[in-house]
């Protein structure tokens, strides 16, 4: 009888660690991304549409789960600046201890986070930040989808000097690494091909007041174009006051804006008639006809009743492009970081992505035209 009573203690035993076992084992089969992004301050609208579109993500990679794995992600915000982007950073790194990192949107943000999180061995997925600092000579663990600065900087010059026939242009842009640098590649392969430059002006984060800038702009003579590099706060009192005082297509004018991705969707219905004519890169064309944008649109619509933006769509694309590394054998940060340099060919709602030695996506198909027409809806150009 003791025997007896001893065996099934044993088996009892015996069950309980297999539970245990499975359910550690079970907890074990989780990826951990940790997602800096703004929250509050100037970008917070960044973080408000990256959550969507992570969210989404999240629901449709946790039904079924990519190779026995599932996905959790821990918000910090970031604030699109330096120090909180650090701060938050070093939180995340010591209390959550991710697999993989994605955010900053803001460069500056980024390239202060960058150093932190590849001394802890971790990879950074990046979607929104395009100084080039991020990814030359940048790091082993820092990847980027979106183009750098040069990439989108190249082409809007080129675009705007072969599509639209620019030959004048005036740069407004914040005195930021990515403001300054996108400026000067403008700049540079404008002159290049041969247009001029004929003002060039930064401002800080502080200026509210964009009517002495906007006079500066039309005393400087005729510019075909005016490339703006800022947040959605000042680049819209920009755009007005270029309006009011008649240098753009929405004052009467006869100048082009032209913008990139900092802009969120329905800029244009805040910035109304003064928009009118904006022409600016986006990473996402609600246009395009393939299934993959498609079904995400559809999904996005049944889940948060409104249509998509672009930073819904990048920031989607990052939870599917890690889930796509898990699906080809990633499991923790080193090999992770291994198989995003890996990638070769991900088709994403924004594009494709293939990352070259410094984690750079070189795929131009990220890059999106869409043109502000009068009754403030989008054309998209198709230039890419």
């Amino acid at each position: 009888m003791r025997k007896r009573y001893f065996m099934l203690a044993v088996s009892a035993l015996s069950l309980i660690a297999a539970v245990a076992f499975s359910d550690a084992n079970a907890q074990d089969k989780t990826i951990k991304i940790g997602a800096l992004f703004p929250i509050s301050g100037p970008g917070a609208y960044f973080g408000a549409q990256d959550k969507q579109g992570v969210e989404l993500a999240l629901e449709q990679v946790n039904k079924e789960g990519v190779n026995g794995y599932k996905f959790t992600v821990q918000y910090e915000d970031s604030a699109c600046a330096p120090l909180p982007a650090s701060q938050a950073a070093k939180r995340l790194l010591d209390q959550y201890k991710p697999d993989v990192i994605i955010g900053e949107e803001c460069s500056d943000a980024t390239l202060a986070i960058m150093p932190i999180i590849a001394q802890a061995k971790v990879p950074l997925l990046n979607a929104g930040s395009s100084s080039i600092k991020i990814t030359e000579p940048g790091n082993p663990y820092t990847f980027r989808i979106l183009p750098d600065e040069v990439m989108q900087g190249v082409d809007i010059a080129t675009q705007a000097y072969n599509k639209l026939n620019a030959r004048t242009a005036v740069l407004l842009y914040e005195n930021t690494n990515s403001g300054i640098g996108n400026a000067k590649v403008f700049k540079d392969t404008f002159e290049k091909l041969g247009g001029k430059i004929i003002a060039d002006i930064g401002f800080g984060r502080d200026v509210n007041d964009f009517t002495a800038i906007a006079t500066r702009v039309a005393g400087a003579g005729k510019a075909d174009v005016i490339p703006t590099y800022t947040l959605e706060g000042q680049g819209l009192k920009i755009t007005q006051a270029l309006a009011q005082a008649g240098v753009t297509k929405g004052g009467g004018g006869s100048a082009i804006q032209l913008g990139t991705i900092w802009l969120p969707f329905g800029f244009e219905q805040k910035a109304g008639k003064a928009a009118e004519g904006y022409i600016r890169i986006v990473q996402f064309d609600p246009t395009d006809t393939r299934p993959v944008v498609k079904n995400f649109i559809s999904a996005f619509k049944a889940k948060f009743n409104t249509d998509p933006t672009h930073l819904n769509a990048h920031a989607y694309d990052q939870i599917m492009l890690i889930a796509d590394a898990v699906k080809r054998g990633a499991k923790d940060a080193q090999s992770m970081r291994d198989t995003l340099a890996a990638t070769k060919d991900f088709q994403g709602v924004t594009g494709s992505v293939e990352f070259n030695k410094h984690n750079q996506n070189i795929k131009m198909d990220t890059i999106h035209y869409m043109r502000t027409e009068p009754d403030l809806s989008w054309t998209a150009l198709k230039w890419n």
